[in-house]
């Protein structure tokens, strides 16, 4: 009894499922379609019990069917319908159409039957087409738009680019006429200082000559002979000052010119010293005492002369210039390896300290100097000398205690 219901069951199941149910044998034969699987092909049931299974597939794919369905029932194995096939299937009419296909087996009578489960899935196939249509179209707009955003960040990554050289240009530019000005400022005070200094240094000697050339006029007398002699010192003193001057203005301005050429010879550093101080004594009409040390008298340098002879005078002027009329004036000679050192000192009236940072610049001079005669050029064109001949000047100083300036310069210059 239970076996006639277990009967009806299955042949209710086979006849009434939404799936069709294929039944073959070995051969391919077909032994068994549910109306579901007759009706998705477009045949009455009868129509196909007995035929070939391939009959249901489209001709070009038969041929090669047939190997693959011998392989498997050489090696059957249950296939689950998500892990089915998509083929293409071939309905009565001709209409080829898709389908899943799942397999299953079992044996009766030592005789294998094999199961196909079919499923049409053209409208799923459309579905499933149409969405990887839409994401092909959506990946091609999404490189489309990557790459619209790509060109957008070139272009904005230009226009950066493109900004930060135009602010650079204008920082560049800001920085020119920020440097113009403070030219412009330096020449003004340089103008300023010029004005300042010629109207003072050159029309005190000028009006002591106007003077003592109007004096000159009124001593006719020989016993007045003593006066005009004063007044003839007179003049003599502001012409010499007139052309120390003019001798700063000359060579500041063949300096500034490129006038100035290095020419090196060998002498005796130490005997070369000896005779410019000599020089300077007669010269100075001081009474200041010249000291001179050396420790090594016989050196000998390769340099120029007419150089150093220029720095040296002009650092031992300004040394007695701003020194008391009998102060001393110290100079001392030492060898370090390849260079000489030279140290001019004075006990005069020093340098304050917030003046010194300005000592080597042009027509700059120090407050507490003001009521002595000076252009401001001295140290300026002694230090552009230095620079020429390869040294080094650095100086120490105290105010009412004195100066030292110390002369760093190369034995030979390379």
């Amino acid at each position: 009894m239970k076996e006639t219901l277990d009967t009806i069951a299955f042949q209710a199941i086979f006849e009434h499922s939404n799936v069709g149910i294929i039944m073959s044998d070995e051969s391919g034969l077909i032994s068994k379609i549910n109306p579901f699987a007759a009706q998705m092909f477009g045949y009455k049931t009868e129509e196909l019990i007995g035929k070939k299974i391939d009959l249901l597939l489209p001709e070009r794919y038969r041929e090669k069917h047939v190997g693959q369905r011998e392989s498997y029932y050489k090696k059957p194995i249950s296939r689950p319908m998500a892990k089915g096939l998509d083929l293409l299937a071939l309905r009565k009419s001709g209409e080829e159409f898709y389908v899943e296909i799942s397999l299953s087996y079992y044996k009766m009578n030592n005789e294998l039957q094999v199961i196909s489960f079919v499923n049409d899935i053209t409208e799923k196939k459309k579905i499933k087409d149409a969405l990887k249509e839409q994401a092909l179209m959506l990946e091609s707009r999404v490189e489309e738009r990557t790459s619209e955003l790509r060109d957008t960040l070139n272009k904005l990554n230009n226009v950066n680019i493109d900004l930060q050289t135009e602010v650079k240009r204008r920082e560049e530019t800001e920085r020119q006429v920020r440097q113009a000005l403070e030219k412009e400022k330096e020449l003004n005070d340089l103008k300023s200082r010029f004005v300042s200094m010629a109207s003072h240094e050159f029309r005190t000697p000028l009006s002591g000559i106007m003077t003592s050339a109007s004096l000159l006029e009124k001593y006719q007398k020989e016993e007045e002979q003593p006066k005009r002699e004063k007044h003839l010192k007179n003049i003599k003193k502001s012409v010499r000052n007139l052309t120390s001057i003019l001798n700063d203005f000359l060579s500041l301005d063949k300096l500034e010119q490129g006038g100035t050429q290095y020419h090196p010879t060998e002498f005796k550093i130490a005997a070369f010293l000896n005779e410019l101080i000599e020089e300077f004594k007669l010269t100075s009409r001081a009474n200041n005492e010249v000291s001179f040390t050396c420790n090594a008298e016989d050196s000998i340098v390769t340099q120029d002369q007419e150089i150093i002879r220029n720095i040296i005078a002009n650092l031992m002027s300004n040394a007695v210039k701003y020194s008391d009329e009998n102060a001393p004036i110290d100079l001392e000679l030492k060898f370090e390896k390849e260079f000489f050192v030279l140290d001019v000192r004075d006990h005069g009236c020093g340098i304050p300290e917030d003046d010194q940072k300005h000592l080597f610049k042009k027509f700059f001079r120090a407050g507490n100097v003001t009521a002595v005669q000076g252009t401001g050029l001295g140290l300026n064109i002694v230090k552009r000398y230095v620079d020429i001949i390869g040294g080094e000047i650095s100086f120490t100083s105290k105010v009412n205690e004195g100066t030292c300036f110390s002369l760093k310069i190369p034995v030979e210059h390379k």
